[in-house]
């Protein structure tokens, strides 16, 4: 297939209309997200994203908390 032919294919599947949406059903079911710190798993709901996983306020990362920082002296 030449980059032409592979171009016009994409560009027809493009303006092809999206699929009528079934009344009453969700786009995506997913669980919620819970804390995933500790042994056996913390499970608070709601989280924040980080590298380390969700994590609930509790338990955050240390450097992510701009709200508790150590007395200068």
């Amino acid at each position: 297939m030449t980059a032409a032919a592979r171009l016009d294919r994409a560009r027809r599947h493009l303006n092809t209309p999206p699929a009528e949406p079934i009344a009453g059903q969700l786009a995506v079911d997913t669980p919620p997200v819970v804390c995933k710190h500790g042994n056996p798993q913390c499970s608070a709901v709601p989280t924040r994203p980080y590298p380390c996983g969700p994590r609930c306020d509790e338990h955050q990362p240390s450097r992510t908390r701009p709200y508790y920082t150590r007395e200068q002296p």
